[in-house]
């Protein structure tokens, strides 16, 4: 005041008069600023008292604001802080923040206070990841808001103490952490920490996943620097697998938080993806995303990288990788490049399976050559290829502008230039570009892809003559066509030389033709086409120079592919193929052969030559078919074998056949086994159940064959023969023929007639027919036990015996064969007779001797030789010596005669077209004669005194010489003429004085006797005994009434020769 009064006044100020009136209104206004200091003060005071209140309220109105559940505890409210504490948002039950304590300092400022730094402490956060959805409960409405403002971090100097939080998800718990402190926007520093111990997404499991980043806010932007590491990885479906994986993070965040850059650097062990492996992998980059778009860079390194196609030592990839309208377009840019490029386990074992599958064919040399080439140039080798790989939506394409693998020759293996391939989802890729391989030992194939002005694709393929040992492959040149739509064409021929399974091909040229589109599959030779070759060789089938025309079904390709898969169809429309089976000439010839796989094959009229043609064996076939599937069989029908070594023929050949695990086999056929000669030795056989097989090269065979009138069964044959010698064999069982009235020996064959008839029993044996080339050998052995038969010169009962055969076919036997006769009757029964005889080449039968017991003395068969099976005039002579007349008696049953005396003789025997014949037979007796006289009853009773006395005189003759001569038909009337010399009377003769006179006199008496050859023994005996006089009815002479029955017209009566010759002068 002292100041206001010491100032100089102003020439507007008051004067001393008005300084009285105005103090009092400044005395009014200290009283009125007093009072509303007072009454702030009231109110400041009464906002401290009630401070707390009044927190409570503003709090819990925000939080109603906000729509957020919430439990709190107030802990203190001062000027500079404020402290609540126990805090929970959300369900108490399920809460989804917590915070132990949560404090803000004040700072006072000018105006209106400033909120300084928050301190939370221990918070736990609570959140869910389910179906692409993340939420935290009830502060989603704070953090997930609709508003459009860029991102901004809040203006908040924030610090978290012990902070951590829970997140349930689809693939498992993940816990998080996180700490730090300073301002939100500017000078934040701190941690984020995140583990999933166990968790499972797309099909991979996790195994200890982590990420532990430190957090520095700078302007607004967030840096954030740590590792994600990973113990784990496993992806069952898509064969995945890494083992401690780690990757290190160094990057700045934009101020929005919607993108970013920053470097990486990434290392991990033992990455495997199915069966390829690469044990350590390496790599660091940058990286850059913004508004949806990445740029990154990037350099990897691989060490030990197996695959199943190639082993690398090392592998390295570098390059950019660039996005565009949210990935709608990607493009990654960089080079390849490996050292130490070795074939893959999968790919050399495949190598080397196909080579071993194709052993004994020109692919096992060629693929092992390359396989042993490559192997040589794989140390020291490199690969090296800079490539453009671009996506834009469904289309993807890859631009290489150079490729190359050079081995450790540092020649050029493979390399490619100016390749281009697209790929659109449902089309076919395009491809274009150059590409060659080469090297020492390895293909050279050239390759050129253009694109045309149509904008297809055409692609030429050249390789030179590859060569390895034997086999040789070369591709002259291969068209291949792509159009726009995608679809391929493709001309051209492979010709190749060297073996093939079974066989071997020289020069075969086979034309390639067709197409193939994604719509209609593959269509392979839609015109016919000429197979032409140099030489093919299938086992010991070799073919010369031939060509043979292919031409395709209806359908129109003899290969086609579809949705049902593949098929074949097409036909030849005729075969005449010449070559040697061995060293035997072949010629093949056929009708139409027609085929569909899966279907069937049909072929007509197909001839199949062997051997020279004046001495070839020949097969056809009138009708073959076959059903073309899972396996390969059907019928053939009309075929017939004619081999030249074997004189025997199959016939109306048929049956079933199918070809399955490189066997051939021929199941129930039917044949008749048919004998070559014009004069057949055998009959036909037949055979309704053979069974064959080829495997190898050897064909087996077995059947059983029988005699088509009976069915019986003739022979049991198993048959062996080696298509790749030529040579083979039969063995023949022959397990019982039984001869009856069913089965003749002539049924098996004609050589039986004429030579036995009527047989009865059972024949059995075994024969073997081996052959090679045009040699061959035949043998057997057949044996009787008890075998009944008519032969020419009378029935045989009990025949035994085994023959031998050196040449079966030819019917030819060992030397001296015998058969033992149990009984023989030529008129007389003999007994224990053997005959010795042979079969000789050309259906000789020559009997070298038969002999017999007979009567005290011996029948011998003098040798005789035959020609069995033709018409000829045979001769058998019977040698009789020592033959006891009494025993002929007794053999003969004539018991009312007695007679003695020993006899040789013969009897000739001849056989031709008009039946048997005796041929001047005869019997001599040796001195010094014998008797003859009648010991029975006399059984007449008309006779007369002088009869009576004759007879007692004539009944006992002796007899100095006896000749009994025979000739006449074996089927008619045999003359007889009995010649006695030197008669006189026997002692049992009644003797008178006429008698003594007689006796005196020089007497011949002979008798000829008219009958049957085998009614001569009852003619005889009928003198005496007519019980043994034949019926004249039974013999044709007289009908039943008695009357005689006349001779036929023509039938003439042969003359006989007089008993006695006429003397010159009469008679007394």
């Amino acid at each position: 005041m002292a100041q206001e009064d010491d100032q100089p006044q102003s020439p507007d100020m008051a004067s001393d008069a008005d300084i009285p009136a105005r103090a009092p209104r400044r005395r009014v206004w200290r009283w009125v600023f007093l009072g509303v200091f007072l009454a702030m003060f009231g109110v400041v005071l009464y906002g401290w008292l009630s401070r707390e209140q009044i927190a409570r309220d503003l709090i819990s109105g925000q939080l109603e604001a906000l729509g957020l559940p919430a439990q709190y505890e107030i802990e203190s409210i001062g000027t500079k802080r404020q402290v609540l504490r126990n805090i929970v948002i959300g369900d108490p039950e399920r809460p989804d923040l917590t915070i132990d304590r949560a404090s803000v300092s004040i700072r006072a400022r000018f105006g209106t206070p400033d909120i300084g730094r928050i301190t939370l402490e221990n918070p736990r956060l609570y959140g869910s990841y389910h179906g692409g959805q993340l939420s935290f409960g009830s502060l989603d409405r704070l953090i997930f808001t609709d508003s459009k403002e860029p991102f901004r971090l809040p203006d908040l100097d924030l610090a978290i103490a012990g902070g951590r939080g829970l997140l349930e998800t689809d693939y498992g718990p993940i816990g998080l952490s996180l700490g730090g402190q300073g301002r939100l926007r500017d000078g934040f520093s701190g941690y984020f920490a995140a583990l999933a111990l166990d968790a499972e997404a797309w099909g991979c499991r996790t195994k200890r996943a982590s990420l532990f980043v430190k957090i520095a806010v700078n302007k607004e932007k967030p840096a954030i620097d740590g590792p994600v590491r990973v113990a784990g990885l496993a992806c069952s479906e898509a064969k995945l697998a890494l083992a401690n994986a780690d990757l290190e993070l160094d990057a700045v965040l934009d101020q929005p938080l919607d993108g970013g850059e920053g470097q990486f650097a990434f290392a991990s062990k033992d990455m495997a993806k199915g069966a390829d492996v690469l044990r350590t992998l390496t790599g660091k980059g940058r990286l850059a995303y913004r508004k949806g778009n990445v740029t990154a860079r990037y350099d990897f390194a691989g060490e030990r990288l197996t695959t199943g196609q190639a082993n690398l030592g090392r592998v390295g990839l570098e390059g950019v990788v660039r996005t565009a309208g949210d990935f709608a377009r990607i493009e990654a840019e960089g080079t390849l490049e490996g050292e130490d490029v070795q074939l893959g386990n999968g790919l050399d074992d495949a190598i080397a399976g196909l080579a071993e599958t194709a052993k004994g064919t020109l692919a096992a040399p060629l693929l092992s050559n390359v396989r042993t080439a490559l192997k040589r140039e794989s140390r020291g080798s490199s690969v090296h290829a800079g490539f453009l790989l671009r996506r834009t939506g469904d289309v993807m394409s890859l631009v290489m502008p150079s490729a190359s693998l050079r081995g450790g020759s540092g020649t050029a293996l493979f390399a490619l230039s100016r390749f281009q391939a697209t790929m659109a989802e449902g089309s076919a890729p395009r491809i274009s570009g150059n590409f060659a391989t080469g090297g020492k030992g390895l293909p050279r194939i050239a390759g050129r892809m253009e694109r045309q002005a149509a904008g297809g694709l055409m692609m030429r393929i050249r390789m030179p003559e590859y060569r390895a040992e034997d086999a040789r492959l070369a591709i002259p040149e291969l068209v291949v066509a792509q159009s726009n739509s995608g679809a391929y064409g493709f001309a051209g021929q492979v010709a190749l030389s060297g073996p093939l399974p079974g066989g071997a091909a020289q020069n075969l040229v086979l034309p390639v033709d067709g197409n193939w589109s994604p719509s209609r599959g593959l269509a392979l030779w839609r015109k016919c086409i000429e197979v032409r070759f140099d030489r093919l060789a299938l086992a010991n089938l070799s073919l010369t120079r031939r060509s043979v025309p292919v031409c395709p079904s209806s359908s129109g390709a003899i290969v086609r592919t579809d949705g049902s898969g593949l098929k074949v169809a097409g036909g030849v429309p005729s075969l005449d193929l010449v070559g040697v089976l061995g060293d035997t000439p072949i010629r093949i010839a056929s009708g139409p052969v027609g085929f569909a796989v899966p279907g069937t094959m049909a072929a007509r009229t197909v001839k199949v030559s062997l051997g020279p043609p004046d001495a070839a064996s020949r097969f056809e076939i009138a009708r073959l078919d076959a059903r073309i599937g899972s396996d390969i069989g059907g019928t053939f029908e009309g075929s017939a074998v004619y081999l030249d070594a074997v004189p025997l023929d199959l016939l109306d050949t048929g049956g079933n056949w199918r070809y399955v695990n490189d066997r051939l086999e021929i199941a129930g056929a039917t044949f008749v086994l048919q004998d070559r000669e014009t004069e057949d030795r055998f009959q036909p056989l037949i055979a309704s159940d053979a069974h064959l097989e080829l495997a190898g090269g050897i064909i087996t065979a077995e059947a059983r064959m029988r005699e088509p009138t009976s069915e019986r069964e003739i022979v049991r044959a198993q048959i062996r023969h080696d298509l790749n010698t030529g040579g083979g064999g039969a063995d023949l069982f022959v397990d019982g023929i039984v001869f009856d009235d069913r089965l003749q020996p002539d049924m098996v064959s004609r050589l039986a007639l004429g030579v036995v008839a009527n047989a009865e029993g059972v024949v059995t044996g075994r024969g073997h027919i081996d052959w090679t080339g045009p040699e061959v050998r035949s043998t057997g052995t057949f044996s009787t036990d008890n075998l009944d038969f008519a032969a020419a010169f009378g029935p045989v009962q009990g025949a035994s015996g085994r023959i031998v055969f050196t040449d079966l076919l030819g019917m030819v036997t060992a030397p001296d064969q015998q058969i033992r006769l149990a009984t023989m009757n030529p008129g007389i029964e003999v007994l224990d007779g053997v005959i010795t005889y042979e079969l000789r080449p050309d259906s000789v039968l020559a009997i070298k001797e038969g002999h017999w017991p007979f009567l005290g003395g011996t029948l011998r068969l003098e040798p005789a030789v035959m020609n069995m099976g033709v018409a000829e005039t045979r001769r058998y002579t019977l040698k009789i010596t020592a033959l006891d007349v009494a025993k002929l008696l007794a053999q003969m049953d004539l018991a009312n005669l007695s007679a003695t005396g020993i006899f040789d003789g013969s009897i000739p025997l001849v056989f031709d077209e008009d039946g048997g014949h005796l041929d001047g037979g005869h019997l001599q007796s040796r001195p010094p004669g014998g008797n003859l006289s009648y010991v029975g009853e006399l059984t007449y009773e008309d006779l007369s005194t002088m009869a009576n006395m004759a007879f007692d005189a004539l009944k006992s003759i002796d007899y100095h010489d006896m000749r009994v001569d025979l000739e006449g038909n074996l089927e008619g009337e045999i003359i007889t003429r009995i010649a006695f010399d030197g008669l006189r009377q026997g002692e049992a003769a009644s003797k008178n004085f006429i008698t003594k006179r007689i006796a005196k006199l020089p007497i011949r008496f002979k008798v000829n006797i008219r009958a049957p050859f085998f009614q001569l023994a009852t003619s005889l005996r009928s003198m005496y005994d007519p019980a043994y006089v034949r019926d004249p009815r039974t013999l044709g002479l007289i009908d039943e009434s008695g009357a005689i029955v006349p001779r036929p017209p023509g039938a003439r009566v042969q003359p006989l020769a007089p008993v006695q010759p006429l003397e010159s002068e009469a008679m007394p």
